[in-house]
């Protein structure tokens, strides 16, 4: 059986729909606005990681080149993760903070390993 509770936000003056469904809740949140120099870095990061894997995986088509070409994409994936836009959301149910990618629809808290559902807005 599904359980929807309503709770005032002071913080945002709003209202806040939680739905309890056993384990999973579903939060509202809103999503922040990235800066200029914020999504120019990311710009950066994905060309730079873009160019990254490209490289590696020409490098990888010979031996040789695969002992650098392999490491070189896998920090090339990791500097593409960094890139993603992240927001720090708190846990509705131990209340730990942690980076959720924007575009991410829900997220298990590490701390807790509950699944939590992300409405955007």
């Amino acid at each position: 059986m599904t359980e929807v509770k309503q709770e005032f936000d002071v913080t945002t003056g709003g209202y806040k729909t939680k739905v309890v469904s056993g384990d999973t809740v579903a939060i509202d949140v809103e999503r922040k606005k990235s800066s200029f120099a914020s999504g120019f870095g990311r710009v950066i990061g994905f060309t730079i990681g873009g160019l990254g894997i490209f490289l590696g995986a020409l490098l990888c088509i010979t031996i040789i080149g695969a002992l650098i070409g392999f490491p070189m994409m896998i920090v090339s994936v990791g500097i593409i993760y960094m890139a993603l836009g992240k927001q720090k959301l708190a846990c509705p149910h131990c209340a730990k903070k942690q980076p959720v990618v924007k575009t991410a629809m829900n997220f298990t808290c590490a701390k807790c390993k509950q699944l939590t559902v992300v409405n955007w807005h």
